[in-house]
């Protein structure tokens, strides 16, 4: 009675821990075949539709691997830089995830959180930066000599700092968990 009692109670853990989905399927050979920012950022607006994280996940905040953003067909800026580097990550030279924000300006209803915050990848192609993102204006070719001058011509008017994560090691296709704890902040900039 014991034992099945305790394996019963090891279930109802193990279910109360795992996420609220299944985890989704192998990317399509199509998109496995994108090489070319241009290719990433159209897939990017064609294909995902903006969606908040408490919305899609029921957090305030879930980095999803590309496989689990594509299956929902939807996502965030995380979730879209995310899905950048997953598609690009073998024909660039190196890339980022970048987090920007306004530090100084606080979210009314969460003191501890910036006013605005936004996520992008930047790449670096043939020793020059550019920039991918959810949102088209965006969107830079690799043109930029500095990943801070890339950041600061694509969104230095609306933030005033950035955070650097580097992504190595970490699988940006597969599973249903959150990413940004295995994401390394590896530097951080101000664009003022």
């Amino acid at each position: 009675m014991k034992k099945g009692l305790y394996a019963a109670l090891f279930s109802a853990t193990l279910a109360s821990c795992a996420p609220r989905y299944a985890p989704p399927p192998d990317l399509p050979s199509s998109i496995k075949q994108i090489s070319k920012p241009q290719e990433a950022q159209q897939w990017l607006e064609n294909v995902l539709i903006y969606k908040r994280d408490p919305v899609l996940y029921g957090e305030p905040d879930f980095w999803a691997p590309c496989a689990l953003t594509y299956q929902l067909k939807a996502g965030d800026c995380e979730d879209y830089a995310i899905c950048a580097a997953a598609l690009l990550d073998k024909d660039i030279q190196q890339g980022y995830l970048i987090y920007i924000d306004n530090p100084s300006k606080k979210d009314y209803n969460n003191p501890d959180k910036p006013e605005s915050a936004h996520a992008m990848f930047a790449y670096r192609l043939h020793n020059k930066w550019g920039i991918l993102s959810n949102n088209h204006s965006e969107f830079r070719l690799p043109e930029y000599s500095t990943l801070r001058s890339a950041v600061q011509n694509s969104l230095g008017r609306k933030y005033s700092r950035y955070v650097i994560y580097d992504y190595s090691g970490v699988d940006m296709i597969n599973g249903n968990k959150d990413l940004e704890p295995e994401m390394k902040e590896v530097g951080q900039g101000t664009l003022k």
